[in-house]
């Protein structure tokens, strides 16, 4: 790769990361409309014991998968508030045109006499060159995958022909779809 291309490239990183950064920190002043791509994929994957012995998110638990604006604004209309009000963001990861935000979710049981439960999870969201959300990912969370993952790719370096921000996304993923078909240790 030459300089001049290395150069273009980075340009094209800072670029993409401040479109993301932009997103993540004007989330609530921007509609579904402009957060989200036409033919964005939403997913649910709410471990539902943790989320049922909660009393729910948003009445959703289990895993949802939905495809299209219109329809993915349907389901984040229902459990929107309770993001809200009971996300707690402990740490964001941003990578070429992805971001995670790791954090627990505090989740009101509506059981008698039954203490709220906090619930870690994940937001991974995907951005198309336009900075909509092209694929959003809203999973509880068995850190344990979590861990594995990073330590994997702390002990190996990405090979060299994959995109850096490709391999991060990849064990972010792994992570999560590991968390989604474990039980919780």
């Amino acid at each position: 790769m030459t300089g001049d291309a290395r150069e273009m490239e980075a340009e094209n990183l800072a670029r993409v990361r401040e479109t993301v950064q932009m997103v993540l920190r004007d989330w609530e002043w921007m509609t579904w409309d402009q957060l989200l791509a036409d033919d964005v994929a939403l997913s649910l994957r709410l471990d539902a014991s943790a989320v049922n012995e909660a009393g729910g998110l948003g009445g959703v638990a289990g895993d949802l998968q939905v495809r299209g604006r219109e329809e993915a604004k349907r389901v984040l209309s229902s459990i929107y508030g309770d993001l809200r009000s009971g996300l707690s963001v402990t740490s964001e990861m941003v990578s070429g045109y992805a971001a995670a935000l790791l954090g627990n979710l505090a989740v009101s049981s509506t059981r008698e006499n039954t203490a709220a439960s906090s619930l870690p999870i994940v937001l991974y969201m995907a951005f198309n060159d336009e900075g909509e959300i092209e694929q959003l990912t809203v999973a509880a969370l068995d850190l344990h995958p979590l861990v594995d993952a990073i330590l994997a790719a702390a002990k190996g370096a990405p090979p060299a022909q994959t995109e850096p921000s490709t391999y991060v996304r990849s064990a972010i993923a792994t992570a999560v779809e590991a968390s989604a078909t474990r039980a919780p240790r």
